[in-house]
């Protein structure tokens, strides 16, 4: 009887359009732009923790949806002119409330939980290493959408308005918006709201570090707040009088002054790093971090090729380690004089397959890396980025451009000519200048070029 019921209420509520609608949404935002949710190491469908992650930030757009779907579903009595019928009934509010929230929540939890599925079974083919980072944020994302759907019904249960629909969509994406960027990097709300507000968002910001997820206060947090919301929700839509549904508020209300304390004080706590995706896997002296395995065998050759050619040169380097954490945008990467650091989140790293390149990679500097941050493309920048363009082609003996591709042909020519120049000298003398090259390039200090060419540092 109940499961003809359930059933029943499949058929005649909004649930199987918002369930379709969000999957819309969802894949379509994810297969239709390209972002850092389409590239790896960020890729939705290549680790287990960005998989949750992308289909957290997903809420953004979700949540709306969920809440003004639950809205429409939640006029149904009273459109239909039966509030009053059904206030006469002996049978408990709630059952019949019961039927209505299993339905139109569950299915909505489903197709979040489809979502998440569909990234994670090609997470599976992707030889990432399993890590169950991605369950906590699964568990609240579900939270989230049931809570969405029941304080929807319960809005519209209440306030059962034509209006009141698009109202309460466009307030929830408001309000899940500017949550959101008061927590992200650069934005102009920074700061504008303390991060445990912040936090009770349902959505998470875009991610931009593989290495970290929410710290477990902020998922706890966020439980007791949605389980709370969620509760409240459902009492509205099952209340009879006045005075019961002026009472629904208090589970939402108990959650926040649970949840305060819980959820951190700083944007900086609501973070944390995953200690199986920042270990260590070697190959010889070539490590990389589990995160980033995958890509251990493609960088073990070339590393060891330029570990070979850098041991030429006194106090050389003695491992290729890749960096396990994200460098932010106006950080200078870290340098050791016994190791050749690489950040394989950059770009360059990352687009380099051929392995004569990443050797190039790997050795330009003479082993150090650029003394710049992404936001140094200055004349300075580009002499460093042509004296790390002669140390490389020094080594190998073929004169190669690193990442020239957008200079002038001009600039190019004026570059090619440094390199012909250094090339023409004594060999003593290159590889004097190539060792004080690495010396600047190891403290950043001086001009890298001028050292090439013969000048003071």
């Amino acid at each position: 009887m109940n499961t003809r019921i359930l059933r029943t209420e499949l058929r005649r509520s909004i649930a199987p359009w918002a369930a379709l609608a969000i999957l819309v949404v969802a894949f379509g935002f994810l297969y239709s732009f390209s972002g850092p949710w389409s590239k790896a190491p960020l890729a939705w469908d290549e680790n287990w923790v960005p998989a949750a992650e992308w289909s957290r930030f997903l809420l953004v757009f979700l949540w709306p949806i969920a809440i003004g779907a639950g809205a429409i579903q939640g006029m149904r009595d009273s459109r239909s002119g039966m509030a009053e019928l059904l206030t006469t009934m002996p049978r408990p509010g709630w059952h019949r409330a019961a039927k209505l929230a299993g339905a139109l929540g569950g299915l909505l939890v489903l197709g979040y939980l489809l979502i998440f599925a569909v990234g994670a079974a090609q997470v599976i083919f992707s030889g990432a290493f399993f890590t169950f980072g991605w369950l906590p944020l699964v568990v609240v994302g579900v939270l989230a959408m049931l809570a969405g759907a029941w304080i929807g019904l319960g809005i519209g249960r209440l306030l059962p308005h034509p209006l009141t629909a698009p109202a309460v969509a466009v307030a929830a994406l408001v309000t899940v918006l500017v949550l959101q960027l008061a927590g992200a990097q650069g934005s102009v709300l920074v700061g504008a709201v303390p991060a445990w507000v912040s936090s009770l968002s349902p959505a998470v910001d875009m991610t931009n570090d593989p290495f970290t997820s929410t710290a477990s206060r902020v998922d706890l947090g966020q439980g007791v707040w949605l389980a709370g919301l969620a509760a409240t929700g459902f009492l509205l839509l099952a209340a009879r009088s006045k005075r019961t549904k002026a009472l629904s508020v208090v589970p939402a209300l108990v959650a926040v002054a649970i949840a305060m304390p819980i959820l951190p004080a700083t944007y900086a706590e609501a973070v944390a790093v995953d200690p199986r995706a920042t270990a260590m896997v070697c190959d010889g002296p070539v490590c990389v971090p589990r995160l980033l395995e995958p890509d251990l065998a493609r960088v073990a050759g070339p590393g060891k090729e330029a570990l070979r050619l850098l041991g030429t040169l006194p106090d050389a380097p003695v491992r290729v380690t890749a960096l396990n954490r994200r460098l932010a945008s106006d950080e200078v990467p870290p340098r050791a004089a016994d190791t050749v650091l690489v950040d394989l989140l950059n770009w360059s790293f990352r687009s380099t397959k051929n392995a004569d390149d990443m050797t190039r990679a790997l050795v330009a500097g003479t082993g150090t890396p650029t003394c710049y941050t992404i936001y140094g493309a200055d004349r300075a920048f580009l002499d460093e980025l042509t004296a790390r363009s002669i140390t490389s082609s020094w080594f190998l003996g073929e004169w190669k451009m690193l990442e020239g591709s957008w200079l002038s042909e001009e600039k190019k020519n004026e570059v090619l000519r440094d390199w012909e120049t250094f090339r023409a000298l004594p060999p003593d003398v290159q590889r004097t200048r190539i060792i004080a090259q690495r010396q600047a390039g190891l403290t950043c200090q001086g001009n890298q070029l001028h050292i090439l060419r013969g000048g003071a540092r």
